[in-house]
């Protein structure tokens, strides 16, 4: 295998963990969190030139990440918040 690392499939497995310990809702709020995470903090790590566009980011730390704010966090919370933020707003 030449060129960029293989996904092999670790993110999936440890999803899949987290999946058991969390069950179904708040596996999909650990899921769309660390999207939101990976996002910011990768558009900050591109803009300070430390890493550029073609090169690998780990997104299992940003599961791991994720899945600590959703200990911490109650549920209630972190659904009610997640369907505000994409409802914009409509979701009361």
């Amino acid at each position: 295998m030449q060129g960029k690392k293989q996904w092999v499939f670790g993110d999936v497995k440890l999803l899949a963990v987290l999946g058991l310990y969390f069950g179904v809702a708040l596996t999909i709020s650990v899921s769309i969190i660390s999207f939101v995470v990976a996002g910011i903090i990768s558009l900050i790590v591109m803009k300070s030139k430390k890493k550029n566009k073609n090169e690998y980011i780990s997104f299992g730390p940003f599961m791991v990440i994720s899945a600590f704010i959703c200990i911490i966090i109650p549920e209630k919370t972190i659904i009610s918040v997640l369907l505000t933020i994409f409802t914009l707003g409509r979701y009361k």
